[in-house]
């Protein structure tokens, strides 16, 4: 049975977290770009920065990787080689100051950026916070919900989104929220 897509109502996106060979990865691309995909994620491992570029040479579909880069000179590579489209920094594991310099090189050169979203927790804001200040970003995010099991206030978002799929992103200090000073005294400092 053959299932089909309708990409002119929707806009796909595929991870393919770095299952693939080079030879793989083509073949696979190629039916992704038959049904419209935007997006081909991480089609080899991360880190198989030729193989990525032989990959993005053989397609048209953009394709996205960086989610477990910790290297700012192989994302100066990825993007000075266009091995990649679509540049993806974690903030957890890249930082936030580190992945808008990624942001930053990427626009330059005329590829998009978008987070990648490792953790829960506050992982919510930094992509918020991060896709807001950002000239090129991709349409749509990464998002895995709201934690609602933090207790914080957030006089400035009220942690919904509307029937759009778009919410607020918070204002004021730091990421806009204030945790509960008592649930911080619970825990106890770890040195390193």
């Amino acid at each position: 049975m053959q299932h089909s897509v309708n990409s002119e109502r929707m806009t796909l996106y595929a991870d393919a977290n770095s299952g693939y060979s080079v030879e793989e990865a083509v073949r696979i691309g190629k039916m992704l770009e038959e049904y419209n995909y935007s997006i081909y994620e991480e089609p080899v491992r991360f880190d198989a920065y030729e193989e990525t570029k032989q990959i993005a040479d053989a397609l048209n579909i953009a394709l996205g990787s960086g989610e477990q880069e910790p290297s700012m000179l192989n994302f100066r590579w990825m993007i000075k080689n266009s091995a990649l489209q679509v540049l993806q920094p974690d903030q957890f594991y890249f930082g936030m100051i580190q992945s808008v310099k990624v942001a930053r090189m990427a626009h330059a050169a005329g590829k998009l950026c978008a987070p990648h979203m490792s953790g829960t927790g506050l992982g919510y804001l930094y992509m918020m916070h991060f896709v807001s200040i950002l000239p090129n970003t991709t349409p749509y995010n990464q998002f895995k919900g709201f934690n609602r099991n933090l207790p914080m206030e957030c006089p400035t978002f009220d942690l919904t989104i509307d029937d759009n799929g778009a919410f607020t992103v918070p204002s004021g200090p730091g990421l806009g929220v204030v945790i509960d000073p008592d649930f911080i005294k619970k825990h106890k400092e770890i040195k390193i």
